[in-house]
């Protein structure tokens, strides 16, 4: 029991914890096996999958060190919590001796007259020092003593044992979001619907969502270099045929719905249509031209076949270009060229070819990326995160302040009357150390 209670365990299972986690950060979890093939070796993709680190979050040996800290911390908190719970079930009353040594803040004044009923001392001490006074008479060596006690923030003492719990909470919640949560992908063309996703990893699942998930629209802005500046898609949630939600979605602005969100995650390019100008050199005739990327098209009389290729947006920085395929026909054998949209004289300058094209505009297809999470433990975290902001607070912004009040015979002069007061707070106690002259000042007013 010593072992789990250990503050030294708690120390190396944190440290532990925070290295296996930037591990998990550093390796790209749940990936298919060739997308991890790209980057690591097969010795080392073996490696990986071998001891866990392709899904660390779910491993074993993960899931046992979360449980090694919260057993850790259960019995941290329940080997020091008897001393702290005596506190509240039997609180110190009499400013004996053995109290008076013992503290720093202490002061001592004669007092003019006894007390003919305790009662009457509370008005003004309650005044002095807010906070509920009690008194207990005691019989003391030299004659009758009247105790008054009174505290401030004896709850202050419970914060570290509720960020412990906040933790546990905070444990509780990844467990259930684990267990009972599923993450995946979806990618959805312009225009059209899915009502499923995939799940990651090399055995996907499908799962179904229940509702059906639309993308509208997606735009996307480059940077002159050619690299995506920022993209976003414009969804629609329907059930049973209705339309139940639409919002544009961003990076880091998802979407949710009956316990699914929809991050905007990826997107790609799928196809789309080019215009086209074919101009033949020997006639100076001008065909006007709007091609589907990929899909042949036909030309008119005997002048053959065109299709646009491929699609690129940035071709070795020049800019957007379209591949195209041109069989002219007639024995002619065919050939195949790019056009850029920034440089529309580029075709007319190859004089090989009885006919060039200029590439007017295009109108790219696109299919959003999304990542799809649900994960009911989510609340029991965020309940774990705002339990772990109060306890924080309560435990190094809050103190246990208490005052005793001492009325007896003076132990040299039994005839005389001695009043001693004693203060003290379990932290900051340089704060509590000015409180208490201001107390100090008061009570001497009252002579």
């Amino acid at each position: 029991m010593a072992f789990f209670a250990s503050l030294k365990l708690t120390i190396f299972l944190l440290i532990l914890l925070a290295m296996v986690s930037i591990i998990g950060t550093v390796i790209p979890q749940n990936m298919m096996q060739a997308d991890y093939l790209k980057v690591y070796k097969e010795s080392t993709y073996v490696t990986l999958k071998a001891v866990g680190f392709l899904d660390m979050y779910h491993s074993w040996w993960f899931v046992f060190i979360l449980v090694l800290l919260a057993v850790n911390l259960i019995v941290c908190s329940v080997k020091h919590f008897p001393r702290t719970w005596r506190f509240f079930s039997k609180p110190t009353k009499l400013l004996d001796k053995n109290l008076e040594k013992a503290s720093t803040l202490v002061w001592r004044s004669p007092w003019r007259a006894a007390l003919k009923d305790p009662a009457e001392l509370f008005p003004r001490l309650e005044s002095m020092w807010s906070g509920k006074w009690q008194v207990t008479e005691h019989r003391g060596q030299s004659g009758p003593e009247f105790h008054f006690a009174a505290e401030k923030g004896r709850w202050s003492r419970l914060g570290v044992y509720f960020v412990h719990l906040s933790i546990l909470v905070i444990f509780a919640g990844g467990i259930i979001g684990s267990v009972f949560g599923v993450k995946g992908f979806v990618n959805i063309p312009e225009g059209e619907r899915v009502t499923s996703f995939y799940t990651y990893g090399e055995q996907q699942k499908k799962v179904e969502l229940g509702y059906a998930v639309e993308c509208r629209d997606f735009e996307v802005e480059f940077y002159d270099s050619g690299q995506p500046k920022e993209y976003s898609s414009d969804l629609a949630i329907y059930q049973n045929g209705k339309l139940i939600k639409e919002k544009r979605i961003e990076v880091n602005h998802p979407l949710s719905y009956e316990g699914f969100t929809l991050y905007q995650s990826s997107y790609g390019a799928y196809g789309g249509a080019v215009e086209l100008e074919l101009n033949f050199r020997k006639t100076g005739m001008v065909l006007p031209l709007k091609l589907e990327i990929g899909r042949p098209l036909r030309l008119p009389e005997r002048w053959g076949w065109i299709e646009a290729v491929k699609f690129e947006d940035n071709y070795r920085g020049m800019g957007p270009a379209v591949q195209v395929l041109r069989d002219p026909g007639n024995g002619v054998k065919p050939y195949q060229f790019r056009v850029f949209l920034k440089f529309p004289d580029f075709g007319k300058q190859n004089n090989k070819t009885a006919e060039f094209c200029i590439f007017k505009n295009v109108e790219q297809y696109y299919y959003t990326g999304l990542q799809v999470n649900k994960d009911p433990g989510v609340w029991v975290v965020w309940l774990g995160c705002i339990m772990m902001i109060l306890g924080l607070y309560v435990a190094f912004f809050m103190s246990h302040r208490r005052l005793w009040l001492r009325l007896a015979p003076d132990e040299k002069h039994p005839e005389r009357l001695q009043l001693v007061m004693v203060g003290n707070a379990n932290k900051n106690q340089p704060a509590f150390e000015d409180e208490f002259q201001e107390v100090v000042g008061t009570v001497k007013s009252w002579k």
